[in-house]
């Protein structure tokens, strides 16, 4: 995947269907990126991280799990927990990493409630049908905004689609650095994570 990565051009968002071949990526606070089609967003993000805007610089990184702000959506706290490997799915990885992984979920879930006050966080792990790469998604729910737009989050009723589109970088960006610098500051100060850390 990561010579598609260097055919990228990075473009002004585009209303417009990408030419034959070729996807649009879009982040969070900055342009499109136009690569061919078989080029893997997580592996993307991976390998051109000094193209990526600042506001997705990873909170956490041990040279294999990385943790950042979503790269779509403008829900402040809104954390992804990916792999560097391109690996599409948890029993494709062996046990050792998959149990890292759950241990830096916990803690990441622990900064989230510990220093963003969220009593609950939705936590989604897809498996793609098309260019997989393992992420888990942990979605906070900001009960003042589910609230006042009734969002109900339960799997088979909801309008949690919906949710994700209440939140805009204009209107967000200053939480989401906010948020984004106290789950930092949480997991730097966790002494279960530091390098060399006992399992």
């Amino acid at each position: 995947m990561g010579e598609n990565v260097h055919k990228s051009v990075p473009t002004p968002r585009q209303p417009g269907t990408p030419p034959p071949g070729y996807r649009y990526l879009d982040f969070l606070g900055g342009p499109s990126h136009l690569v061919d089609e078989g080029t893997c967003r997580g592996c993307f993000m991976n390998q051109a991280e000094s193209r990526l805007p600042d506001i997705l610089a990873p909170v956490y990184d041990d040279g294999t799990v990385t943790v950042r702000q979503d790269a779509e959506w403008a829900v402040p706290g809104f954390m992804v927990v990916g792999i560097r490997p391109h690996i599409g799915a948890l029993d494709e990885m062996d046990l050792a990493l998959a149990e890292r992984i759950g241990r830096i979920t916990h803690f990441v879930r622990r900064a989230m409630r510990e220093r963003l006050g969220l009593a609950a966080v939705q936590t989604y792990q897809e498996e793609k049908l098309d260019r997989p790469h393992f992420h888990v998604w942990m979605l906070p729910l900001w009960p003042d905004t589910m609230a006042a737009h009734s969002i109900n989050p339960r799997i088979y009723e909801s309008n949690i689609a919906r949710y994700l589109t209440l939140f805009t970088l204009e209107s967000h960006e200053a939480a989401i650095r906010r948020c984004t610098d106290e789950v930092r500051d949480f997991l730097t100060r966790t002494p279960e994570l530091q390098v060399g850390a006992s399992a």
